[in-house]
């Protein structure tokens, strides 16, 4: 997504130094045998970083001390203490862009959202829904993702970008209460199976600052089909409702109607499911544009704070859960 934005893809680092080189020579790019060679290659301006969140500190901070321009995957880190040192670090170096990858900030329909949620008057309540059958087949293969200690699992994958998403249109989240749990427990690996650690369904209760309160709903093993991802805010004087990329409002007792954004779009990396691969080639063209002068362009991203932020809210989500469902103070 990041070539059709612009961007120049000058090498890629992996674990499966095979897998590594052979996507490297499909994508016609260097294959760098160790991720500290590419941080610190003279010819690299900016790192990506897609590893699991267990890696994200170590990489981030390796990459800023290189100098160069970081955007690390979703969720911030483990936990809120690596976030924390996160922040820390891209404070030593201001100069340089250090995001997180919320790639929804830069759709058209969220940008519309944050200018008109003041419409909605006092908000009542936020409902978010997520179903996917991305995990759905029992026989796909135990990874990281199904390794709580490596980061894995719906609450922190999807339900990061939708804590993220009430932040950015300016609700903050002060309590939590939450199940996650895993509908498939275990996972073949090699000639075995094993343990499923981490969780496909994530049910969260919040209550924002403010008053207002929120449901959460996001599944990896859903049974229908991959649905676009929907958010709806409710509040004293209508209703506001994001479904892939379009934004719909509502006044009291009146239908929704669209009023920015659009169907999915035929870009490259998209899918039925949501408008992600979108907001990736959206940022992706942001991110040329701040390289080439323009840091404007990127001001809607979520910072390292930011990340700190949502990552506060999974982190009282976990300990809910491992309370019983007791509520969790952020």
């Amino acid at each position: 997504m990041f070539r059709e934005a612009g961007l120049e893809i000058s090498g890629i680092a992996g674990h499966d130094k095979t897998k590594t080189k052979r996507v490297a020579d499909e994508l016609g790019v260097e294959a760098f045998d160790d991720w500290r060679a590419l941080v610190s290659s003279p010819q690299i301006d900016v790192v990506t970083i897609t590893t699991p969140p267990s890696e994200h500190l170590q990489m981030a901070t390796a990459a800023l001390d290189n100098r160069k321009h970081v955007v690390s995957e979703k969720p911030t880190a483990l936990n809120a203490a690596e976030a924390e040192q996160l922040v820390a670090v891209a404070g030593r170096h201001p100069d340089l862009i250090a995001i997180i990858d919320h790639e929804l900030r830069f759709l058209p329909s969220f940008r519309t959202a944050r200018q008109r949620i003041k419409d909605l008057g006092g908000l009542r309540y936020v409902e978010v829904r997520y179903a996917s059958p991305g995990r759905g087949d029992r026989t796909r293969e135990w990874n990281w993702w199904s390794d709580a200690e490596l980061g894995g699992g719906i609450w922190g994958a999807v339900g990061s970008h939708f804590v993220d998403s009430i932040r950015y249109l300016g609700f903050e989240i002060d309590e939590v209460q939450a199940m996650l749990t895993a509908i498939i427990a275990e996972r073949p690996h090699g000639n075995e199976k094993r343990r499923v650690t981490s969780d496909d369904l994530a049910s969260v209760h919040l209550r924002l600052r403010g008053g207002a309160v929120g449901a959460m709903t996001m599944s990896a093993v859903a049974a229908g089909p991959d649905e676009p991802s929907v958010i709806t805010f409710h509040g004293e004087l209508g209703a506001m409702r994001l479904v892939g990329e379009e934004l719909l409002m509502s006044k009291p007792r009146e239908s929704f109607a669209r009023v920015a954004g659009a169907d999915l779009q035929k870009l490259p990396g998209n899918s039925p499911g949501g408008a992600f691969g979108t907001g990736t080639f959206l940022l992706g063209k942001a991110l040329r544009a701040a390289l080439e002068g323009n840091r404007d362009a990127i001001a809607p991203a979520a910072t390292f704070q930011d990340g700190l932020a949502q990552q506060q809210v999974l982190d009282a989500a976990r300990r809910s859960n491992r309370n019983a469902g007791r509520w969790e103070r952020v």
